[in-house]
């Protein structure tokens, strides 16, 4: 099912980017927070502020996960340790123990992390944005190139007789196809990302933004269809929440130990530059000027809130889990909810019109899977 519904996904991504892009003409802002703004009340903007930064500190916090994560598996290839794949590592050796993972995330942010953060101007990271895209598509090459020699050892060789139409199991009691369905949604939000974009172009109509549009959904579409195909091909049976931490069918992979270890510099800088998002928000909530504040302000909002993000990384390990609540709360908010809303207050429509009906519906579906998937995400997190 996931392939159609990235499919679906990517459609809905098109029209609430197109929503956004025509409410930024029509009252002349630029900014996502800026639309809130010119549309609603003020406690609605603060709300939205509020999501914003809880989206923000939640990606803090995966991405911390998967960092300690993929340095164990580093780890493990380098030193020989022979476990089967990085979760093997993290759960049966020393590095799954509570001491280490406290030690080794507070030390990481302690000479990485925080000098990283304290920087100011996030112009500084552009370089590390470049290395970071570098990696992610180096990652995504040798999952691709390897997937057949993954799938012709576990499938073939290992003669398991895959029904690849059987979705049963994310309809048992937990519902995981919930969670499913907003790791999709967490994976296509970028809504803030697009004012750059627009305004980056030299004429940006209405069609030639429409136009950007239309290029980017067709390249994420198909890029999040290899991917996922790819991925889930390498090891069909007991998919692995990444498929990085899949099990191992030679005693070296040199080229993906690499790819992890430059991933792994790519996770401190998303770390960083996640943090430089947040800080944003909070000086602009705190009437501080983002561009020259303080350097008290900086160092005590900086230590304090990698601090609380390292503290909950290095205790609650689950990634499906962090992913699930990021996408059920922040990523249906902020690229479904809000993009609705939207629409029906910023358009000429009677409330009663077809249009504004279908929407209203949208947005009352997708209210219902997120606090569908947080309730059921929270209920085994609470019973682990």
């Amino acid at each position: 099912m996931t392939p159609i519904l990235i499919i679906i996904f990517g459609l809905i991504n098109f029209w609430t980017f197109t929503v956004l892009a025509d409410a930024s003409r029509k009252y002349k802002v630029d900014t996502y927070e800026d639309i809130i703004s010119a549309l609603f009340t003020p406690w609605v903007r603060n709300f939205f502020i509020f999501v914003a930064c809880v989206g923000l500190l939640g990606l803090m916090i995966l991405f911390q996960v998967i960092l300690y994560k993929f340095i164990g598996g580093v780890i493990n290839d380098v030193f020989s340790y022979g476990y089967s794949n990085i979760e093997a590592f993290a759960n049966e050796s020393f590095w799954g123990e509570k001491t280490t993972r406290l030690l080794v995330c507070f030390a990481i942010t302690l000479c990485v992390l925080i000098p990283l953060s304290l920087i100011k101007s996030f112009s500084q990271m552009r370089y590390a944005s470049t290395f970071g895209v570098f990696s992610v598509f180096l990652i995504i090459f040798i999952v691709v190139i390897q997937c057949p020699s993954f799938y012709y050892h576990n499938v073939v060789e290992g003669n398991q007789n895959i029904n690849m139409l059987d979705f049963s199991n994310g309809f048992d009691s937990d519902l995981k196809f919930l969670q499913s369905l907003s790791g999709i949604v967490f994976a296509y939000v970028c809504h803030t990302g697009i004012f750059p974009a627009i305004s980056g172009l030299a004429n940006p109509t209405r069609e030639r933004v429409q136009k950007v549009f239309k290029i980017e959904t067709f390249v994420i579409i198909t890029s999040y269809i290899v991917i996922t195909l790819s991925g889930y091909l390498t090891q069909p049976e007991n998919t692995p929440d990444l498929i990085l931490e899949r099990e191992k069918i030679s005693k070296n992979d040199y080229i993906m130990t690499l790819g992890l270890f430059l991933f792994s510099i790519t996770l401190v800088t998303k770390v960083s530059t996640s943090y430089n998002c947040l800080r944003a928000l909070l000086l602009n909530a705190m009437k501080y000027d983002p561009n020259n504040f303080p350097n008290s302000v900086n160092y005590i909002m900086t230590i304090i809130t990698l601090a609380i993000t390292t503290f909950i990384a290095a205790t609650f390990q689950n990634i499906s889990d962090y992913i699930s609540l990021n996408g059920s709360f922040y990523g249906i908010i902020v690229a479904v909810i809000m993009p609705g809303i939207i629409y029906i207050k910023s358009n000429d429509y009677s409330i009663f019109h077809i249009k504004n009906l279908l929407a209203i519906i949208f947005i009352l579906a997708f209210s219902s899977v997120g606090a569908l998937t947080i309730y059921f995400t929270l209920k085994r997190i609470l019973e682990f």
